[in-house]
């Protein structure tokens, strides 16, 4: 026996015309340019947890480093949620420019939206230019011989998790 609520079928259809004219109302408002600074160039947001490092910045470019791989973003990106590993952001302000702002991050997500707003949340963010190459070699070194002396696996995982952040460092600054 059917015991689904008795629903006209003309109502159904009612609700299902009405939810895509809504749907495509959202789309309608999303795609509408607000501001001219933001013609061609992407919302940017850029923070760790103590301190917004870009704020609604008007930036033409990011490159993200992905836990599944880097990608770029330009204005009108696909909409997309990524996990972030150790790697480099970089920022792109104006079309032409050669030199990108970069910063190194240990992990965090980015989440690009449909309306050319991009917001990066990293645990930890460092300009690459304030990285301490002599450092980066020594937490390398010192995070290799912790990761095959130690046996328990929390302490484990924490050194390889140390391990990791120090490689993508050496290999962001070509050490």
């Amino acid at each position: 026996r059917d015991l689904s609520p008795a629903v006209p079928t003309d109502r159904l259809m009612f609700r299902s015309v009405l939810m895509r004219a809504a749907r495509g109302a959202l789309r309608a408002d999303v795609a509408a340019p607000s501001d001219p600074a933001f013609a061609t160039k992407l919302k940017f947001n850029f923070s760790i947890p103590s301190t917004p490092l870009y704020t609604g910045a008007p930036v033409r470019m990011v490159i993200i480093p992905g836990a599944a791989g880097v990608f770029g973003v330009l204005k009108d990106h696909v909409p997309t949620i990524a996990a972030m590993k150790p790697g480099v952001v970089q920022i792109q302000e104006n079309e032409g420019e050669t030199e990108l702002k970069q910063f190194f991050v240990s992990g965090g997500f980015a989440f690009v939206k449909p309306d050319s707003t991009v917001d990066v949340q990293a645990v930890e963010a460092v300009k690459l230019e304030d990285l301490d190459v002599e450092a980066v070699k020594k937490g390398v070194a010192s995070f290799t011989a912790l990761v095959a002396s130690t046996t328990g696996e929390k302490a484990k995982a924490e050194a390889e998790i140390g391990l990791e952040v120090y490689q993508a460092m050496a290999a962001a600054l070509g050490v």
